[in-house]
């Protein structure tokens, strides 16, 4: 009776082992919970992410790759708050990967050291229109609640990406938050 049990022990403890080193270094489930990437992926739509890809080098994710990180602490910069200065997105934690924090699921736009406007509901990467075939309306918002998004003509920073929702009518993304750093980036679709 008792080896049987020793024997359940361990073999729980076993699969609790692999199913812990599978999750954090090959592949993560995540499941959507906004619209921000609607009609591409629906709410609650569960999707299987490669942690493998971003563990392995960030240099890796290519524009147009959906990827999954941390949530920014401020969602939202407005003028008063504005630094030109600083484009990255904002974290409490800025030197590691939160994994209780709530993640985001948004679309590479543009890469580290080039540059984006938005302008007239077109997106333009280095100088030219970047077409988007996933983007329903084909129009990009410059405003938010009325205000002027405050990340729609930058250059990206190195070792940081800039990322948008497929909906851009419904999604916080670099427009309103800034670059996503690369090390908030916790798996790629």
């Amino acid at each position: 009776m008792k080896k049987s049990i020793v024997k359940i022990i361990i073999g729980v403890a076993v699969a609790v082992v692999i199913y812990m080193t599978v999750i954090s270094f090959f592949v993560y489930p995540t499941i959507t919970k906004g619209m921000s990437m609607f009609p591409t992926i629906a709410p609650n739509e569960i999707k299987i992410t490669n942690r493998w890809k971003i563990i392995k080098d960030c240099k890796n994710i290519k524009r147009g790759d959906i990827i999954i990180f941390e949530k920014p602490s401020d969602l939202r910069i407005t003028q008063e708050n504005f630094d030109k200065n600083n484009l990255l997105a904002r974290y409490d934690n800025k030197f590691y990967f939160n994994p209780f924090r709530e993640r985001y699921m948004k679309r590479v736009i543009a890469l580290p050291g080039e540059t984006i406007k938005i302008n007239d509901g077109k997106v333009y990467i280095n100088g030219e229109e970047y077409y988007e075939e996933y983007v329903e309306d084909g129009y990009t918002n410059n405003e938010i609640y009325g205000e002027q998004y405050m990340y729609i003509d930058l250059i990206v920073p190195e070792g940081a990406i800039y990322v948008m929702g497929d909906n851009r009518l419904h999604s916080n993304d670099s427009r309103s938050f800034g670059c996503v750093p690369f090390n908030k980036i916790y798996s790629i679709l």
